[in-house]
């Protein structure tokens, strides 16, 4: 049986992966309930984070194989919820990758965890862990991790990995499933949240997106991912009126499919794209 790789990133921060040129394009998947976000560099450097939900995995791997893609360098797991997580299994091993990122948080009774550890056994696939300071670079593309801070709160949305993506003057802010606690770190730590993209956390429920942080974070754009009439609710009232009265343009996937937004680190396009499921 292959040894199960597991490393805790404790004493380095950076991770140097490989070099890239070009341009950088975000797939805001359109999973129903859940997030999977692909990130392409250049067209052939891909990193998905999240992988939707048990029921929609499939969707994210049509998805890949559309855009010919059966390898990726790293999948982020910003948390162990199923919307989240859930996909992986339907995903791997068609689709290739040799690291999972993820918090580090993972309740004794999350069996997505357990799980995930006997299939990355399986598949030779190295389990490492991201927090607050570290850093993934893929050439010119550099992925800032900000949170969780530790110590850990013990709640997942609140310990989400939430990543601020840097290519040259743009700045995408992807905020896993955080909410108002876990921003409120954030800012008390004095975190740069500047960005020209927010992929607004939680889904948009009533407990994420304070005033304050979409202050701090100061979006062009927004970009939210749901399902269409989801049973939580979401997304909340307040969180919606909050982009509208700061004239915040809010996609979401729930109305306008799959979001894409295009950038060669100077400006940014955005498009969208309704697929059959």
């Amino acid at each position: 049986m292959k040894k199960l790789k597991i490393f805790c990133l404790l004493f380095f921060s950076i991770f140097i992966i490989s070099p890239c040129l070009g341009s950088l394009v975000v797939h805001f998947i359109d999973v129903g309930e859940g997030d999977s976000i692909l990130i392409q560099i250049s067209n052939n450097k891909n990193i998905l984070v999240d992988t939707g939900n048990l029921s929609s995995g499939h969707i994210v791997k049509k998805y890949l194989r559309t855009k010919k893609i059966s390898q990726l360098e790293c999948i982020i797991v910003t948390h162990m919820h199923p919307d989240h997580v859930g996909g992986i299994f339907n995903i791997l091993p068609k689709i290739k990758t040799n690291y999972i990122y993820y918090n580090g948080f993972h309740p004794q009774e999350n069996e997505f965890f357990f799980e995930l550890i006997n299939l990355a056994k399986d598949l030779n696939i190295s389990l490492k862990i991201l927090n607050s300071g570290n850093q993934l670079i893929f050439g010119k593309v550099r992925f800032d991790v900000i949170s969780p801070i530790k110590p850990l709160s013990g709640n997942m949305n609140e310990d989400s990995i939430v990543l601020r993506i840097n290519f040259g003057k743009i700045n995408i802010l992807l905020a896993g499933d955080l909410n108002i606690r876990g921003e409120k770190r954030l800012i008390n730590a004095s975190t740069n949240l500047n960005s020209d993209v927010l992929k607004v956390g939680h889904h948009g429920a009533k407990d994420s997106c304070s005033e304050e942080f979409i202050n701090k974070v100061k979006p062009k754009i927004a970009v939210l991912s749901v399902g269409r009439n989801n049973r939580y609710g979401y997304p909340s009232k307040a969180v919606i009126e909050r982009f509208e009265i700061k004239k915040i343009p809010l996609y979401r996937t729930d109305y306008d499919g799959t979001i894409i937004i295009k950038t060669s680190g100077d400006t940014l396009s955005i498009s969208t794209k309704k697929e059959k499921q």
